[in-house]
């Protein structure tokens, strides 16, 4: 496999992107808590100061016109003014830093990929009931490092996501009703269930996406097994899932191929490469896709330990399942043995970032 570190220049490029559309989206947090509006409403020929609580239209009194709801008129209507400017001026910025973020070649992440994991996050899904799992969280993992991973690793027609069936944060009303679903349709309205209650979400050009989650304990209750209320994904069950949560998350900005950030949560490369690695062992994969399992795992494994300076043998580790812990030794093996022949070659690549048969 190999690898090639960003440039100096690069790294700056992405740095400042990600800090634009972190203050963006603080700006865009903040601006949430001013969603609605306030107006003075006329009851028995007196003026009452109403606030806006959503959209269907309700709302509730502040009380009678006073010196005190005249000023929180005034502070409301004055700092939700200042938002929206600050937030257009910042996003102007965003824009105009997409385009450096092109001719920097530091845009990696597909365009509906990252369309979709942005809408996600603005839904408030992203990170509290959904995780990004798959190939592309191998753009999370390669971008943490100040590195782009071979593109055969990263490609990929398909979109996992993992529900948390144990989330207990409120889905906003709207949410609750569309769904993922509904999400997916609002960022591409070809966008179909692949059958009657199916996991799966195809548009018209074939990307898939994915809802899957943990095996749920029925001793436990009642837990998440989609997002919306009505006609959406229904996840589907796959043993081990439960393990890629079992450490923290982590959180990394990447860069779309239209040079605009978004944010991706992911799980903690450890458990990810370890999880892949026992995907990739079990007799009922596709033979394809066990071999590009294996190649991921070992790269994730890399960047785990030449760049993230993390250990395979700490209590964090230790405490995971034995079916992934067993695999450690014989993988880190591997890793050493192969980064020792190719810091001893004449032409060296980066520590281990090369397979023996190139491929």
């Amino acid at each position: 496999m190999k690898l090639k570190e960003l440039t100096a220049e690069q790294r700056r490029i992405a740095v400042d992107a990600a800090q634009l559309y972190q203050h963006s989206t603080d700006l865009q947090a903040e601006r949430q808590t001013l969603r609605g509006g306030l107006y003075w409403k006329t009851v028995s020929g007196h003026d009452y100061l109403v606030r806006i609580t959503d959209r269907r239209g309700g709302n509730r009194s502040l009380g009678p016109r006073s010196p005190e709801t005249e000023k929180a008129y005034r502070e409301f209507t004055d700092t939700k003014r200042d938002l929206d400017m600050r937030i257009k001026s910042i996003n102007d910025e965003v824009a105009r830093q997409a385009k450096f973020c092109v001719a920097a070649g530091v845009n990696r992440v597909p365009r509906l990929a990252a369309d979709i994991v942005r809408s996600l996050d603005a839904s408030g899904l992203l990170g509290t009931h959904l995780i990004i799992l798959g190939s592309h969280a191998m753009y999370a993992y390669e971008m943490a490092a100040g590195v782009q991973l071979k593109a055969g690793l990263l490609q990929t027609e398909d979109l996992d996501t993992l529900l948390n069936t144990k989330s207990e944060m409120e889905l906003a009303g709207s949410i609750r009703s569309g769904g993922l679903l509904g999400i997916l349709q609002d960022v591409d309205a070809t966008f179909k269930p692949q059958r009657k209650r199916s996991f799966r979400a195809v548009n018209a050009k074939g990307f898939m996406v994915d809802l899957i989650r943990a095996p749920i304990d029925s001793a436990n209750g009642l837990a998440l097994t989609s997002i919306g209320s009505g006609i959406d994904l229904i996840a589907e069950q796959l043993r081990g899932l439960e393990w890629l949560t079992a450490l923290p998350l982590i959180t990394q900005i990447v860069i779309a191929d239209n040079g605009f950030p978004v944010r991706f949560v992911v799980p903690e490369p450890r458990v990810f490469a370890l999880h892949k690695l026992w995907v990739s062992l079990q007799p009922t994969r596709d033979p394809i896709k066990r071999k590009r399992d294996l190649h991921q795992a070992e790269a994730v494994v890399q960047l785990a330990l030449d760049y993230f300076n993390l250990r395979f043998d700490d209590e964090a580790i230790k405490a995971l399942p034995s079916e992934l812990t067993a695999m450690i030794p014989g993988l880190v093996e591997r890793i050493n043995d192969r980064r020792t022949k190719t810091q001893s070659g004449k032409t060296a690549l980066p520590p281990g970032f090369e397979y023996p048969d190139n491929d």
